[in-house]
């Protein structure tokens, strides 16, 4: 295919000043072999496990192995991780890769068969980086030899002639900056969007503001699972110009390493029951973070994230009503004629009000409580309740919309559950506020079904600790009180 001739000079005039290489191993310390023909420098760990994963890294075009590694610095990861790194070395003339045709990706299916035979690799996690040209190599290889790669990361290049389509759904990291004046950032959303429409995955991403980050401030969005399990991801880095990936090496592997190319993701994907009367993950635990709850912004703004085991609503921008910046949940099962309570811990920032509705989740949008809730919050955590019947004809898939649309400033929700509600909890209550601190007996099962514990607290954050503090094996507990059951991490 032609590619732009302009834009792939403005690629080569990037100069290597423009950013400088980190300290340690030099290209001079990867091995460098011929396969083809054609030069590949490869990094193996010393005492390399057998199986090990195989990372691939692309460099842009007009430039080399040398460039790449000295911007990226794989070893560093790979000696931790245990993997083995390999920087290919571009086609002739402008050091260009062939993102029309089948030349490399052929050549990317030997450079693996070789590292298959020479480190004994797991050929099922075997993974693809790039930077530029190097990145929209690597959409180009989603559409070739996907059946050969696990997941993909490319970084400030993708296809812009348009997306292509990709041989089975992918996982894709991708990392641009809004300020690349070579590969437009503009472009990008299309790009990803295709990807997104191929593989089947939520309309809606979830968004972490603020990511860890060195240097650039970041945005994390994330769409999944998709078909298969598998999740697009996108770091959006404010300001960053076309530059290689060096401070995001750790996220890309922490991302690409839980998939594998026997359809598993090696991390199970979440699984978020639908048709449900109970919340999901109300108490954001470690393991789950955000999993079942999204961030939707009508004419407000702000951001939704996980924040020391609570969920953090941040409005920049108010909206006109209080839904427009709102946490949601959906999946839920409401049935005609039940009555059910809602309790949720609360506070914010600075003294302000909170909405909280429960409402079917397509338009009309019928509150089933006859309006949202107002609730005065204040610096202090505290345990707010709601009681209702349902009047409606049972919903299957209604939702929690909790809305702070109307101030700015920082929401915190944690400890969020729904449940069949007694003839005590009608009794004298019609959607009040309240403070709940009722010593509860909670049992603890491991994730085979066998009973642990019995714990005591007057909430379901009490548990975290208490588990901490016993002698248990690393993973993952159901914790169950009679009302929910919740998932929590010992680490």
């Amino acid at each position: 295919m032609k590619f732009p001739l302009l834009l792939l000079l403005s690629a080569a005039a990037f100069s290597f000043a423009q950013w400088g290489g980190g300290g340690g191993k030099t290209i001079n310390d990867y091995k460098k072999v011929s396969i083809s023909g054609r030069d590949v420098h490869v990094y193996a760990p010393s005492g390399l496990a057998a199986k090990s994963p195989l990372l691939l890294s692309f460099h842009g075009m007009n430039q080399d192995p040398g460039y790449q590694q000295n911007n990226t610095h794989w070893e560093a990861v790979a000696d931790t991780a245990g993997f083995v790194v390999v920087y290919p070395r571009g086609g002739e003339g402008y050091s260009t890769w062939d993102i029309g045709g089948d030349k490399d990706t052929k050549w990317i299916s030997e450079i693996i068969s070789q590292m298959i035979k020479d480190y004994d690799i797991d050929p099922k996690r075997v993974y693809m980086s790039g930077f530029s040209m190097g990145g929209m190599l690597s959409y180009h290889a989603m559409g070739k030899i996907a059946d050969k790669i696990a997941a993909f990361a490319p970084c400030s290049g993708y296809l812009m002639q348009g997306a292509g389509v990709a041989m089975r759904p992918v996982p894709i990291f991708h990392t641009h900056g809004t300020g690349d004046d070579v590969v437009g950032y503009d472009g990008l959303e299309n790009n990803l969007k295709s990807y997104r429409q191929q593989f089947n995955c939520p309309a809606q991403a979830e968004v972490q503001e603020n990511w860890p980050h060195q240097g650039d401030r970041a945005t994390l969005y994330t769409w999944g699972p998709c078909d298969d399990g598998v999740y697009i991801k996108h770091l959006k880095l404010q300001g960053r110009g076309h530059m290689p990936s060096q401070n995001e090496v750790s996220d890309i592997w922490n991302f690409v390493k839980q998939f594998s190319l026997d359809g598993a993701n090696i991390t199970p994907p979440i699984e978020i029951p639908t048709n449900r009367d109970s919340v999901f993950n109300g108490t954001f635990s470690d393991s789950l973070k955000l999993a079942g709850w999204n961030l939707q912004q009508h004419s407000g703004e702000g951001s939704l994230k996980f924040s020391e085991g609570k969920a953090e609503i941040n409005v920049t921008k108010v909206g006109t009503n209080a839904y427009d910046v709102q946490m949601i949940q959906k999946g839920l099962h409401y049935e005609k004629g039940q009555s059910y309570k809602l309790t949720f811990e609360a506070y914010a920032s600075v003294a302000r009000t909170l909405e909280v509705n429960l409402e079917k989740d397509t338009d009309p949008w019928t509150s089933y409580i006859g309006g949202g809730k107002t609730f005065d919050l204040g610096t202090d955590k505290k345990t707010y309740e709601i009681v209702f019947t349902m009047e409606e004809p049972t919903d299957e898939d209604a939702r929690i919309s909790i809305n702070a649309g109307l101030a700015t400033g920082s929401v915190f929700i944690d400890n969020v559950v729904l449940s069949k509600a007694s003839a005590g909890d009608l009794t004298g209550i019609a959607n009040k506020v309240t403070v709940l601190n009722v010593e509860r007996t909670y049992s603890v099962y491991n994730m085979k079904g066998a009973f642990v514990c019995k714990l005591k607290g007057s909430r379901m954050g009490d548990v975290q600790a208490q588990l901490n503090a016993l002698n248990l094996e690393k993973g993952l507990y159901v914790v169950k009180d009679g009302l929910a059951n919740r998932v929590f991490s010992v680490k």
